[in-house]
């Protein structure tokens, strides 16, 4: 067997994955969540900005407290919105409205969140009041979000496929039969979930969160969230997009509520003025692991537009380099091709490893301030992104990677520049003779 034969072998494999329904309606929902969690995370920057004179004037007017409050209601509550998004999303995949699927989702979310109890005096009585934390309706239930999502999703479409519904005459408006449909599936799986919270009510966990929080949430978050777990993930970016898929696409089916949560962890943590706990956030990824989008390519476009002799590598880069600032890989990637291009594999796959330990290592160090949580939007620019995570340090650190990437690309770029220059040249030769020939002929 070939290597060709090998490579299209594992290309079908990714794109197998990439196309798995459950997969999917998982990293959409993530990505449908963007707009919560940036609006929390950038309330919470501006929020937390590092100038004394503008805490102290901030904090004496109460403006501090007006602008954390979007956090609170986004990134403590994302859980419930990231069950929504994912039974949404799946419920669309089997060709079904995802509206009252999503609804259900979060019904049976909040069916299986453990209840607190405080007692509050009215008037001269003392009595228990009932209600849901933050706890794990936040990044700790995210997890539970997750599965909750996909399960009640999936039993929903059985009742619809099977035609387990309230049917309604013709004449019925379809807001009207929708709403009778969904009665059957709606009582149903609800009073499954509070059999499952009720069942796990007399156990030693006590509620299916506190189970899926200790026994795979931190286990996984941990992994994940370690300086091996990103590297891995981005390792198989980078190789993803190598074979011309979108590896984040892929990969961030798994990573992204791995990261996610630590991400609204650090956020909090920063409004509430302590430390972040993790290292590794989305602002971490962004800054240090995909400068330029997959594979670090910003290094490479800088190597095009400073060093390239070909003129057709001057024109990609001139073409590229631009979108290349803003996070976005396409164009470079499918322009020159990096992609199936034996060339650049390695450095493809190696240049975000690099650059990522340097951002480990410097933070590590105490020479960069941790991550405060900052969950930035697709194409926001290099050192924009840096400034806005960890301030100036941050821009500098980013600074050593993109000179450690374009330092990495040059000998690759330099065999592959090489090789096109005399392409053109030996074509510029040929066209040269052909015109004497027609001089020589008209003579």
């Amino acid at each position: 067997m070939s290597m060709i034969d090998n490579l299209e072998k594992i290309q079908l494999a990714a794109e197998k994955i990439s196309d798995n329904r459950y997969l999917k309606a998982v990293s959409k929902g993530m990505v449908m969540t963007i707009p919560a969690s940036i609006t929390g995370a950038m309330c919470t920057l501006i929020a937390n900005l590092p100038f004394d004179r503008y805490q102290n004037f901030i904090q004496s007017n109460g403006v501090k407290s007006l602008l954390l409050l979007p956090g609170i209601f986004t990134s403590n509550i994302m859980g419930l919105i990231v069950v929504y998004f994912v039974a949404f999303n799946l419920a669309k995949s089997f060709k079904i409205d995802g509206m009252f699927p999503g609804f259900l989702a979060i019904v049976s979310f909040l069916l299986l969140t453990p209840l607190s109890t405080i007692e509050q005096q009215v008037h001269d009585t003392v009595r228990p009041v009932d209600f849901i934390s933050f706890d794990f309706i936040g990044s700790k239930g995210m997890f539970v979000g997750i599965i909750v999502g996909l399960v009640v999703a999936k039993l929903y479409s059985w009742f619809i496929k099977n035609n387990v519904t309230i049917h309604m005459p013709d004449s019925v408006p379809s807001f009207v039969e929708k709403s009778f449909s969904s009665i059957i599936p709606f009582f149903a799986i609800t009073f499954i979930l509070a059999l499952v919270s009720w069942v796990f009510s007399f156990t030693s966990y006590g509620s299916v969160h506190n189970l899926v929080y200790s026994v795979l949430q931190v286990p996984i978050q941990q992994i994940g969230g370690s300086v091996g777990g990103v590297m891995v993930a981005y390792a198989l970016i980078g190789l993803f997009w190598w074979f011309g898929i979108h590896g984040k696409a892929i990969i961030f089916g798994v990573y992204a509520p791995i990261i996610q949560t630590m991400t609204i962890e650090n956020m909090n943590a920063a409004a509430a003025g302590t430390t972040p706990p993790n290292l590794i956030d989305f602002g971490f990824t962004s800054v240090f692991l995909e400068i330029g989008g997959g594979g670090c390519v910003l290094g490479l476009a800088i190597c095009f537009i400073f060093f390239a002799k070909s003129d057709q590598y001057k024109n990609i880069g001139r073409i590229t380099s631009i979108p290349t600032f803003f996070g976005i890989n396409e164009p470079i990637t499918f322009g020159t091709p990096i992609c199936l291009n034996p060339t650049f594999l390695i450095p493809t796959v190696a240049t975000p490893l690099v650059t990522g330990l340097i951002g480990y290592l410097s933070i590590t160090l105490g020479l960069v301030p941790r991550m405060v949580g900052a969950q930035l939007p697709t194409g926001t620019p290099t050192f924009v992104n840096a400034i806005l995570s960890g301030g100036w340090r941050m821009m500098i650190a980013q600074l050593v990677c993109i000179i450690v990437a374009t330092a990495i690309y040059f000998p690759f770029f330099k065999m592959a520049d090489n090789l096109e220059y005399k392409r053109e040249q030996n074509s510029l030769k040929e066209q040269a003779a052909k015109m004497e020939a027609k001089v020589v002929i008209a003579e």
